[in-house]
């Protein structure tokens, strides 16, 4: 055949098929108009895809994000100014959760820009808007601007998406946020709804760290380990599924998230060193665990055979290594989840890498060091100019996955 255009399309959809990289998928896409009409825009499984870590945006270019792909160990620095002074608390299905600085909340897809409107954080019970947005005349301009900072970075820990907005109308996002008594509560809004709902709990003080959806259900486990289903059916409830796991003594503070891999329910283990010398906190090791479903309890996994986790606060993936020459087998690439700890922790920022379960050590993670930039406290800053270098390890907000829907 004399011309690449002339291609049969059963063929350049037998090729795009096998690809992984989706640079490279739309750079297929991108040769020409016959190929571009007879290549789908969305890869037929994204599930292969690895996901890109969204980085900070560089003080002199705040409409620009930097989006790393370990494919290839390329950043991309992508033109993206509706995540600028924004917080993203969630990514599902490839769509972000944005938390603004009003009392607005939103989904985002960072390839085509679209948005969604989700009901306003004034919603939440007890949320302050009326002193703090509607009679903000009569608070002192700096408190209020630090509250509303406050209130953009941590009133929302984490929420996240049933389905995938671009392919549905009906989903439904659940959300883990923060009451006024400083516990962690759980709130929900199907698509089209005015307002959140809130789950009626049956223990007094809960403090939930992470919720994902899973066979159809909302499965979340708290700062003890303790695993629930989130009805919100009327009236809205919680069912007990399991117990925390029998963990050794002194393994260190602990952070539970939650995974699934095929169709088992996944429960991991992060434990942290607090006091490393100028670093505060250290991730050592982590743990995994499957639920039997018959008992009811957990068995401990020695490992993930050839699959590779990626792990954060705001989004849990596997694959399989079969398809990635680059990447290996039997580890979990986390991210750092300290996100506005601020004067407990100051040096948030740095705590990712790899762990691999074969020798159970960290390796870093290849990320591009980042200029260093006066944070919103400063002794971060001093400590790397003592050092005297003008390159940072400490990346602010700390990056995070992003898995991509076309």
């Amino acid at each position: 055949m004399s011309r690449w255009s002339e291609l049969p399309p059963e063929l350049l959809l037998t090729i795009t098929q096998k690809q992984t990289n989706y640079v490279d998928y739309i750079s297929i896409r991108a040769v020409c108009k016959s190929w571009r009409s007879a290549i789908p825009k969305r890869p037929h499984d994204l599930l292969r895809h690895l996901p890109w870590l969204l980085l900070p945006y560089h003080k002199n270019s705040p409409n620009h994000r930097g989006f790393h792909n370990l494919s290839d160990g390329k950043t991309y620095f992508l033109e993206f100014p509706q995540a600028h002074e924004k917080r993203c608390c969630g990514c599902s299905h490839g769509w972000l959760v944005m938390v603004e600085d009003t009392p607005s909340i939103f989904l985002l897809n960072p390839l085509t820009k679209a948005r969604i409107e989700l009901p306003s954080l004034s919603t939440f019970p007890n949320f302050p808007t009326e002193v703090v947005y509607q009679n903000c005349r009569n608070l002192n301009e700096n408190f209020n601007r630090n509250v509303k900072l406050r209130i953009r970075e941590s009133y929302i820990r984490k929420a996240i998406i049933s389905e995938d907005p671009s392919m549905v109308t009906n989903f439904t996002v659940m959300a883990i946020y923060h009451t006024v008594n400083d516990n962690e509560n759980l709130a929900f809004c199907r698509s089209g709804d005015h307002s959140w709902s809130t789950i009626n709990e049956t223990s007094p003080g809960p403090h939930y760290k992470d919720i994902m959806f899973h066979a159809g259900k909302f499965y979340v486990v708290d700062d003890k380990g303790r695993v629930s289903i989130c009805n919100t059916d009327e009236p809205s409830s919680m069912i007990h599924v399991a117990e925390s796991p029998p963990v050794p003594p002194k393994m260190g503070y602990k952070q539970w998230y939650l995974g699934s891999l095929d169709q088992d329910l996944l429960l991991l283990g992060r434990f942290r060193n607090y006091g490393v010398p100028n670093y505060e906190y250290q991730t050592r090791r982590f743990v995994v665990y499957k639920l039997d479903a018959s008992k009811l309890t957990w068995l401990e996994l020695d490992g993930l055979d050839d699959k590779i986790f990626f792990l954060g606060w705001n989004c849990f993936h596997s694959i399989s290594a079969l398809d990635y020459k680059n990447c290996k087998g039997n580890c979990i690439y986390f991210t750092d989840d300290n996100f506005g700890v601020c004067s407990d922790f100051p040096w948030e920022g740095h705590d990712f890498g790899i762990f691999d379960f074969d020798d159970g050590v960290i390796k870093r993670l290849g990320l591009p060091s980042y200029p260093i930039k006066l944070p919103r406290f400063p002794n971060i800053y001093f400590f790397e100019r003592s050092l005297q270098r003008d390159m940072s390890f400490f990346i602010l907000p700390p990056p995070f996955w992003v898995t991509i829907s076309p």
